[in-house]
């Protein structure tokens, strides 16, 4: 049965190496005439962004006020990549039966998944949920000051959220040693990432409404400092990555909420 199951195997690896040899070649072709190209960079604008981010957006971390000034229209579109993805990811999930990582639930540790009849895993421990219940909080306290920071330091929305999702799965794993809440439930998480993406757009479109232009900082006008309407993206961007990425997580591991 053993060498049946190494025999099955081969055909994948070849695959995977496949796969990963033709995307190697295609980074190759992409990054090659970059490498050899004449074409100067462009040091002008460069020195233009240098130079005035700090007073056209008020954030002192350059990074922040282009993806979220200059061209946040573009991150705009990265948060609909990420929603695709994660409602992809979640229709996988739901074709696949939902048994992927069936070895994280006790209950079914060492058994054999109907589908491809791969032996089961035990990867939850009690040491996992202890550690990971204590260290959930602080993970999550940490996500929310990268993101509310983004505009002085480096961080911003889209790394505080990786973080935040980080959190969420940690009180999630740790859940079985009462630190369960609600912030780990899917229908929440789901909420949260639909809400933030609502507001998302709702903010690009305020600026036209205002014929100011799409994404304009309409918060200006309320008497605040500019900068304000950087916070403000990152936020809104931090829970939405924050909720999307810990949504998708937890339903890889399989969990069962009530």
């Amino acid at each position: 049965m053993s060498k049946n199951r190494t025999r099955g195997e081969s055909p994948s690896r070849i695959s995977f190496y496949i796969q990963i040899g033709v995307s190697l070649v295609a980074a190759g072709i992409l990054l090659v005439p970059l490498i050899f190209s004449d074409v100067p960079w462009p040091e002008a604008a460069r020195d233009y962004l240098q130079g005035s981010a700090l007073e056209d957006t008020g954030a002192v971390n350059t990074v922040s006020s282009i993806y979220l000034g200059y061209r946040v229209f573009d991150t705009l579109g990265e948060t609909i990549v990420l929603l695709v993805a994660v409602s992809g990811t979640i229709s996988i999930i739901a074709y696949s039966g939902s048994v992927l990582a069936k070895g994280f639930n006790l209950d079914e540790a060492n058994t054999v998944t109907p589908v491809e009849g791969i032996q089961g895993r035990r990867l939850r421990t009690a040491l996992i949920e202890v550690v990971t219940g204590k260290l959930g909080p602080i993970v999550l306290l940490f996500g929310v000051y990268v993101m509310l920071y983004g505009h002085l330091s480096p961080g911003g929305g889209f790394q505080g959220g990786v973080v935040i999702a980080s959190g969420v799965v940690f009180l999630s794993l740790g859940g079985r040693q009462g630190a369960s809440t609600r912030l780990t439930e899917p229908r929440v998480l789901a909420g949260l990432e639909a809400g933030a993406f609502f507001i998302l757009v709702l903010a690009g479109l305020s600026g036209s409404i205002l014929a100011q232009g799409f994404f304009s900082n309409f918060i200006s006008g309320l008497g605040l400092p500019d900068v304000a309407f950087i916070v403000f993206l990152n936020t809104v961007i931090g829970l939405k990555v924050g909720a999307g990425i810990g949504f998708m997580s937890i339903a890889m591991l399989g969990r069962v909420h009530d």
